[in-house]
């Protein structure tokens, strides 16, 4: 078996063969990119992502402009793909994908173009502390409840989230901000309720009920269970308590109580997580339940 010297240097010679590939493609894409493209490398923190390693080309006076993370590429490089094609593929797609305007022609520094804009989704708040720090949201429980910008125009559905320092731009309060989106949510992202068997071709004989819960969109749906009295309507209409398992931000698993074990429920969460879900997409390694009697909400386990 290795030693732990081995491991060291075997890691070590990973890590430098990374940052090789990193500085190179900083090399090539500022060497190729037209004079006036603007080219920024950064460090960021993404949503369950740390210290990536950003690019981002835009045009003169490009509204948005699309952003890559050498991380991203660096498998396509062990696939055998040439750093050489790969920069000149980034600038070939931001030279066609640059926006003239906002995303969904939102006007971000308008409140009133905002609001009725306005959604949810719910992010891991232990593991995102350092990406929440600037951001707007609601911890519940170990979760981080976000208000962001809903976009859907003809390049697909996406968000904006919205960080504090638009608060004095807009002139509101982080409060009516939060308050506004769980209103506007349900109209602009409403929510679809369907049972397991349904949207897998089975039919389930067993006494518990599976249900998948998400928005219409299937993107960032797992904040639906945050909607006004979504999980007292469907407790009240199965007739029993619930179990949530986070399948992933974009969704949520509905079990209705029938005297499982939860320690056995978080298993089956934290090995979906590890086999099925995507880093960025999952959600928590925990099992959530909800009371009718108490109307309440709460993460089970861990507890």
């Amino acid at each position: 078996m290795p030693n732990n010297k081995t491991k060291s240097r075997t890691k070590n010679s990973i890590k430098n063969k990374k940052e090789l590939f990193y500085e190179e493609m900083q090399r090539l894409i500022t060497d190729k990119k037209p004079d006036d493209m603007e080219v920024d490398f950064r460090p960021v923190t993404k949503q369950n992502r740390k210290n990536l390693h950003a690019v981002t080309l835009s045009k003169p006076g490009s509204a948005a402009a699309p952003t890559f993370y050498l991380e991203d590429l660096y498998q396509a490089y062990l696939d055998g793909t040439a750093p050489d094609d790969m920069a000149e593929s980034l600038i070939r797609f931001a030279l066609e994908n640059n926006l003239q305007a906002p995303p969904g022609n939102i006007q971000i520094e308008d409140y009133e173009s905002v609001r009725k804009n306005l959604g949810l989704i719910v992010i891991g708040e232990e593991r995102n502390r350092e990406y929440l720090s600037d951001l707007i949201y609601e911890k519940i429980e170990d979760l981080a409840l976000l208000p962001i910008i809903f976009t859907n125009d003809s390049y697909g559905t996406g968000n904006i989230k919205i960080k504090r320092t638009c608060l004095s731009l807009w002139n509101v309060s982080e409060e009516t901000v939060l308050k506004e989106a769980k209103e506007n949510a349900p109209n602009l992202m409403p929510l679809t309720f369907r049972q397991l068997g349904d949207l897998v071709g089975e039919e389930s004989a067993n006494e518990e009920e599976l249900f998948v819960l998400s928005n219409s969109f299937f993107a960032g749906g797992a904040a639906v269970i945050f909607y006004p009295h979504v999980l007292s309507c469907i407790g009240n209409a199965l007739g029993k308590d619930l179990f949530l398992l986070p399948s992933s931000v974009n969704e949520m698993i509905i079990l209705t109580d029938c005297g499982q074990d939860p320690e056995t429920l978080l298993k089956i969460v934290k090995e979906v997580n590890r086999t099925q879900v995507v880093e960025s997409e999952q959600l928590t390694d925990a099992v959530y339940h909800y009371s009718r009697e108490k109307d309440h909400f709460k993460r089970l386990l861990p507890a």
